[in-house]
Parts: C-alpha cells; sequence; structure tokens
C-alpha cells in the first residue's frame, strides 16, 4: 500500500486565527477522502491530522520537522488543491523536500 503525504495550508489560511485550525483540519480530511475515493490502495497520511493536538503558537517549529520525517516515508506527495495553498510557504518547503528525496507528486484534477 502506498503512503501518500497530505500537504495542505495551515498558517496560509486568509481566516481569523480563531478559525484556523478547524479549516485546516476540516481541508486536510477533505484531501485525505479524496485520495482514498480515488486510489483504493493508497493510505493519506495528513501531518495536520497527526499533530492537531499539538498548540500552533508553541509548537509550529516542531510540528513542521515532524511533519518532514513523516514525508521522508511516503511514496507520493499530494499538494490540496484549496485556494489558499498557493500561499503556504510550509507546502513550498514540504514540495521542495520531496523533490529532493525523489518522492513523486500526486496530482488529481478533482474539487476540493
Amino acid at each position: 500500500m502506498a503512503l501518500v503525504y497530505i500537504a495542505s495550508p495551515y498558517k496560509a489560511l486568509a481566516v481569523r486565527e480563531s478559525q484556523r485550525k478547524a479549516l485546516a483540519i476540516s481541508i486536510a480530511q477533505q484531501e485525505c477522502l479524496k485520495i482514498m475515493r480515488e486510489y483504493e490502495s493508497f493510505t493519506p497520511i495528513s501531518p495536520i491530522l497527526q499533530f492537531s493536538f499539538l498548540d500552533e503558537n508553541k509548537h509550529r517549529e516542531q510540528a513542521l520537522k515532524m511533519g518532514k520525517e513523516l514525508l521522508k516515508t511516503c511514496d507520493y506527495i499530494y499538494l490540496s488543491t484549496h485556494k489558499d495553498a498557493k500561499h503556504s510557504k510550509g507546502m513550498q518547503d514540504e514540495l521542495a523536500l520531496a523533490k529532493e528525496l525523489g518522492i513523486k507528486e500526486l496530482v488529481l484534477e478533482l474539487p476540493l
């Protein structure tokens, strides 16, 4: 079963700070479901969902570091199609690391 790293926006979301975490989790969940619907044999892995128990203000750097460790174990990286994703530096960094590691980008042309 192939592991797919789900890169989705968090800090780049254009919402009030009080709404950011809930929206980021919702987007990550939707992206994971999208992968599951399209590829039954793929397992989506989302750092946002995996580390949702962390406090963004206190643990952001640690969460990013742990997310990159998760990425290293994956076969593919999938970039969220959410409208704010194009502004996400974290996602750009994740994609750069994936390319450096030879991890293939999975592209779907489906709406979120």
